[in-house]
């Protein structure tokens, strides 16, 4: 399918896409009790986390997710399209669970490295017959103390929260330090909805259960970084938005750091209530930002960053490498394709954004990259070819974009 983006106003109200992170945290809680989740919307990702739990006999009955009385793995293989944190997330769990399971998933899973997981299990006696998909795995993990290196993913971290709330607790260090931290204090969060007591410090993170996990009813909330790309197309043509439906988040709680950037670029951007409030400004400038912590937040920052003019600087980037694509590559490629000069200096990305052009790009199986082109492509115009690689995270992307007064078609390829 082919997206066909016309210059246009972008204005209005809308609800916010909805969080695969809750989303995929909400269902992995079903492998400690019976839950309900009351408004799921599938997209790819959910769909490889609700495959991926149905291993453990975990059955699914309208918007209920039932525990068998005692969990196992009643599976030998499992197939992961396209959800690095689905798979991350479950390999710790198998772990805990024990027994022989075959792992296969997409292209994109297949270049994700795993030797960090890998690494660790196997010094707790866990075999694997690679470190990378398709593998075999094979063991039962029966200590409740394991190490990470921090540098690859904090997901292994979250999985590794899960498995121990199920073994009865127990304590995740991570060298040199956590990763993006927010993610982990979501997960933490997570938990303690359902009755799982988490301290999170600067390198460890204990988990502690004291009685049986309770059942909840929720309500997936919205996500920022999803709801961010119909902010940065509002603000590049000039417009207001108003998205609402997105939650607080992390330790405070408080809300997602995106918010705060688009205001110091020189946007009017608010959070109040559970509504992002934004309206553009005549001029933008550039801001340096590290994504280190959450490099997710690059391609929000790198839409916007398109029209400034000046210089935006995304520190510490090297964990964009290892995305759904190498992010590096595919950000530069396509701010390039819309005239913007793009480069990465071994560390750092810098963006000069300013006079744009109409440009075609063909989706790098990266629904990031391809709404930050989208969103560039309302100023300007533009195609992007492979749209519905839009499914992994938000499948209604598109329809969202007609609803804030952007012309878009859909072309059947």
């Amino acid at each position: 399918m082919k997206a066909v983006v016309e210059p246009s106003k972008v204005f209005g109200k809308i609800k916010a896409p909805q969080s695969k992170s809750y989303a995929i945290r909400y269902i992995f809680s079903a492998i400690l009790t019976d839950i309900e989740i009351l408004n799921l919307i599938e997209s790819s990702d959910i769909i490889d986390a609700i495959n991926a739990v149905s291993i453990f006999s975990i059955r699914r009955e309208g918007t209920r997710f039932r525990r068998p009385a005692e969990l196992s793995l009643r599976s030998d293989m499992v197939f992961v399209k396209g959800s690095a944190t689905v798979l991350r997330m479950l390999i710790p769990i198998v772990a805990v669970v024990g027994g022989r399971l075959h792992i296969d998933g997409g292209e994109t899973l297949r270049r994700r490295p795993l030797k960090t997981i890998v690494k660790a299990l196997s010094s707790k006696g866990i075999s694997f017959s690679s470190d990378s998909l398709p593998l075999i795995m094979e063991g039962k993990l029966r200590d409740n103390y394991i190490e990470l290196d921090g540098n690859e993913s904090s997901q292994y971290i979250t999985g590794f929260m899960y498995a121990f709330a199920l073994s009865g607790g127990g304590t995740i260090v991570v060298k040199p330090s956590i990763p993006s931290k927010i993610y982990i204090y979501l997960t933490a969060q997570v938990l303690k909805e359902i009755g799982i007591d988490v301290h999170v410090y600067e390198n460890r993170v204990d988990v502690e259960v004291y009685d049986k996990p309770r059942s909840i009813s929720v309500e997936v909330p919205g996500d920022f970084l999803l709801a961010s790309f119909y902010v940065a197309a509002s603000l590049i043509t000039g417009g207001e938005i108003e998205i609402y439906g997105l939650p607080k988040l992390g330790r405070d709680p408080r809300y997602h750091p995106i918010v705060d950037v688009y205001r110091g670029m020189g946007a009017y951007s608010v959070f109040k209530d559970g509504v992002w409030i934004a309206s553009a400004a005549r001029d933008y400038r550039g801001v340096v930002v590290d994504v280190e912590q959450d490099p997710d937040i690059a391609p929000s920052v790198a839409a916007l960053a398109s029209v400034v003019q000046g210089e935006t600087i995304l520190l510490n980037v090297s964990r964009l490498r290892i995305k759904e694509s190498d992010r590096i590559e595919t950000i530069t490629n396509v701010l390039q394709s819309f005239g913007v000069k793009c480069w990465f200096d071994g560390s750092n990305m810098h963006i000069y954004g300013g006079t744009l052009r109409r440009s075609r790009i063909v989706c790098p199986d990266d629904h990031r990259v391809a709404m930050m082109g989208a969103a560039i492509a309302t100023k300007v115009g533009g195609e992007i070819d492979r749209a519905e690689c839009v499914d992994k995270s938000n499948p209604g992307f598109w329809s969202d974009l007609m609803k804030l007064n952007i012309r878009v078609s859909l072309v059947s390829l």
